[in-house]
């Protein structure tokens, strides 16, 4: 069984609703926030999910300073590239599902033996769906393709960008928004092809004019309650789009982040801590140790609902978008938090 296909199966199988696997057999021995991990092996999620290594070294579920020989430090983790099938021969090799022996993976049936360039090992392929042995040996999907029959397609409504190399849906990709290369503002997301303001904001002309902002008339003292109404600067806070005085405290679930009370676990502004501030293709995340942080995210190509395959190829969460409907994303580290 090909990658793919096994963390299908185990999505299926586990999660019937939201969230579903997001990547394939060489990490997915559990989903913690959403993504498939390996806690043999994975820093975030050694021995268990939520339990990260601050040495950053994950081995056999426990968290060390260092590798012990024959091991080597690989991922975040000890291997022993003899043996080891998800790191076979060299780092990051996996053999999908198949074993490992002498630094060779040994493919089970229906996989195709594919050398891995560069190196003397091999690797495990479903040429009929693997993104990155499409059709043939080494055949690499672009970004957003699928690999279907042992093709690269662009499924509709998605079309190609980059003189035919990536896979963008015009209407929801941040990246591509309404045309191939028109990208979102930091503060913005992409809705039925126009860069908006993201869910929660509001648009705001400066005084004088000038280019417009998305801002959180609930905590922006600048923008408190309403576009330009500013809160007096040392003795007052903008406290749920009132300006109140500075020595009232915030409300239980907010953070006091430049003279505003902030939720820590959905701004994209001050997301996790106050100033942590999310780029364009970055959403704020509940990672699996219940920490907020943000997570990278793609359109989920071809998919209306979870488990999405394009999430499970880039080993990322699946999560429906919370602003348009039939839209999923695949998202770094986990979803985000409602």
């Amino acid at each position: 069984m090909n990658r793919l296909a096994f963390a299908v199966a185990i999505g299926a199988a586990l999660v019937a609703a939201v969230v579903a696997s997001s990547c394939g057999s060489a990490t997915c021995r559990s989903i913690c926030a959403g993504v498939c991990s390996n806690p043999d092996q994975d820093p975030n999620n050694c021995g268990g999910c939520g339990t990260r290594c601050a040495s950053g070294i994950c081995a056999q579920g426990k968290c060390v300073d260092s590798c012990t020989a024959p091991a080597q430090q690989c991922a975040g983790t000890c291997s022993d590239f003899q043996s080891d099938a998800y790191h076979c021969g060299v780092c990051n090799n996996s053999c999908n599902g198949g074993s490992c022996s002498g630094g060779a993976c040994n493919c089970p049936g229906g996989a195709i033996s594919c050398p891995l360039p560069g190196t003397t090992t091999n690797t495990c392929a479903d040429l009929q769906t693997d993104p990155n042995h499409c059709g043939h040996c080494g055949t690499i999907c672009g970004r957003g393709f699928q690999c279907q029959a042992g093709v690269c397609t662009c499924p509709a409504p998605a079309v190609t960008c980059s003189g035919g190399l990536e896979c963008a849906d015009k209407a929801n990709d941040p990246q591509n928004c309404g045309g191939c290369g028109i990208q979102c503002g930091a503060d913005q997301v992409c809705i039925s092809g126009n860069c908006q303001c993201r869910p929660g904001l509001s648009k705001c002309i400066p005084p004088g004019g000038g280019v417009p902002t998305c801002n959180d008339t609930t905590s922006d003292p600048n923008d408190c309650a309403a576009c330009g109404n500013i809160c007096a600067a040392g003795s007052q806070i903008c406290k749920e789009s009132s300006c109140v005085a500075a020595t009232q405290p915030c409300s239980p679930g907010t953070t006091l982040c430049g003279g505003g009370c902030v939720n820590l676990r959905t701004s994209a502004a001050n997301c996790g801590t106050c100033g942590n501030a999310c780029l364009r293709d970055e959403l704020c995340v509940k990672r699996s140790d219940d920490q907020f942080a943000c997570g990278r995210y793609s359109v989920g190509i071809g998919c209306t609902s979870c488990p999405c395959p394009a999430c499970i190829s880039l080993g990322r969460a699946c999560c429906p978008s919370s602003w348009a409907d039939g839209v999923v994303y695949c998202v770094r580290d986990g979803c985000p938090s409602n």
